[in-house]
């Protein structure tokens, strides 16, 4: 399993963006782990709406006092569960088959 990190910070405006890209992946084998470095925007609501939607995979979000984005992701790292971790950006988005040849890449590696 992979886990893909957000690490954000009042980023409401663009994290629907990616989150659209993730539901349209052809392979759902990863989790979306989301560390909310204090945002003061609508961020919080969107992912509480998120985590209530049905959604073919899961979404762990924690909302943590600000401290920088290096600290979100060594949070992350401590947090996550899949085998393999990679990091987006709240502006970054994913073709519709990338979790799938991330994953098959790592399955041919010997």
């Amino acid at each position: 399993m992979l886990t893909i990190f957000t690490p954000t910070f009042n980023r409401a405006h663009t994290l629907p963006r990616l989150y659209d890209s993730l539901k349209r992946q052809t392979c759902f084998d990863f989790e979306w782990l989301v560390i909310d470095d204090g945002s003061t925007d609508e961020s919080q609501e969107l992912f509480c709406g998120w985590t209530n939607e049905r959604c073919p995979f899961p979404i762990r979000y924690q909302r943590v006092d600000n401290g920088g984005k290096l600290r979100a992701l060594n949070q992350g790292i401590q947090m996550a569960k899949g085998e393999y971790f990679l990091i987006l950006d709240s502006d970054d988005l994913l073709c519709e088959d990338a979790v799938q040849v991330i994953l098959d890449s790592f399955m041919a590696m010997p």
